[in-house]
């Protein structure tokens, strides 16, 4: 059993990326922030500019629910990062904060304080991760990739990564930078893909299993569901089954005190089709000819039997739909 303080502090690494994870899933979803990204000559995971053209084609008050959400996943995600370095710098050396009496947590200063097997653990999660965190800055009528002037030679490792984020304030409390040029105000923003895809593997990998916890680690879309929703009828109960994002489902089971009969024939053909039982007020029929009217009859029925019928007629177009 770990001490209390270490699962304080997991405790609340989790609450802080739980907060994240949340917030910034729908936005990556609207932008197809999880859509497979090409590759580069040598393999890397090349810039997502698909995200940049679907944010600039957003209604306008539409591209600040993505500022508000990527400055709310910012905050919580740089003060995960913080107490997980301070959480493994506790469970390796015994010691408390690194930085204590700074007035200024620093993360790249937190990772320098690490042992050096554990630096090279992080390096070694973070050159695995094939993703992109996406700098945008966003002006009136107009989106764009901030850090599309600045082209390293090649991958930077953890640390540059970690001061970079601190240099130009992508994480924590500072991320947000509000400018004036040429009389249009600018709000710079980082949707965080890669920061979250990484936390997650240091949750999965370097702290959980230092603490003997079990951790249950996203998927590329930060989504655990393996399964889609479900809806049956097996003609006494109904079935339902919602999964969520984290992996959970939602079953219910009921049956229904009142179904419905549905026939239907060839407009005065004379002969109705055998009627199916339906708990649902839809239903489609297959493998009618095209540009023809039918009748259908509906019956609603309950414990005392089938009521009296109710009819229309419907024409199908001309492919039979």
């Amino acid at each position: 059993m770990a001490h209390p303080r270490p699962l304080f502090l997991y405790s609340m690494i989790n609450s802080f990326f739980g907060a994240s994870r949340d917030v910034l899933d729908p936005i990556l979803t609207a932008l197809g922030g999880y859509q497979p990204l090409a590759t580069d000559a040598a393999g890397r995971p090349a810039s997502p500019d698909h995200v940049v053209n679907n944010l600039a084609n957003l209604p306008q008050h539409e591209h600040f629910d993505c500022v508000g959400a990527s400055f709310v996943a910012t905050t919580c995600l740089g003060y995960a990062y913080v107490y997980s370095f301070k959480l493994l710098y506790l469970l390796e050396t015994g010691r408390d904060d690194p930085l204590q009496g700074t007035s200024r947590t620093h993360l790249a200063k937190l990772y320098d304080a690490l042992p050096t097997p554990v630096r090279e653990a992080l390096s070694n999660v973070y050159s695995d991760i094939r993703s992109h965190d996406l700098e945008l800055e966003i002006s009136l009528g107009h989106a764009r990739r901030k850090d599309e002037d600045r082209h390293p030679s090649g991958p930077i490792g953890l640390r540059q990564q970690l001061h970079q984020w601190q240099a130009h304030g992508m994480l924590q409390d500072s991320h947000r930078k509000l400018a004036d040029a040429s009389n249009a105000s600018v709000v710079s923003l980082l949707i965080p893909l890669r920061a979250m895809l990484l936390l997650d593997r240091i949750l999965a990998t370097q702290i959980a299993p230092r603490l003997g916890l079990d951790y249950t680690p996203m998927d590329h879309q930060m989504s655990s569901r393996t399964e889609d929703p479900k809806l049956e009828w097996d003609g006494k109960t109904v079935s339902v089954s919602l999964p969520d994002k984290r992996g959970r489902v939602l079953e219910a089971k009921w049956d229904p005190t009142i179904t419905s009969i549905v026939r239907i024939r060839e407009s005065d053909a004379g002969q109705w089709s055998p009627g199916f039982e339906t708990p649902f007020n839809r239903c489609t029929f297959v493998g009618l000819k095209p540009d023809t009217e039918y009748d259908v009859q509906v019956t609603h029925k309950n414990s005392a039997g089938e009521g009296e019928p109710a009819y229309s007629k419907v024409r199908t177009k001309a492919d039979g739909q």
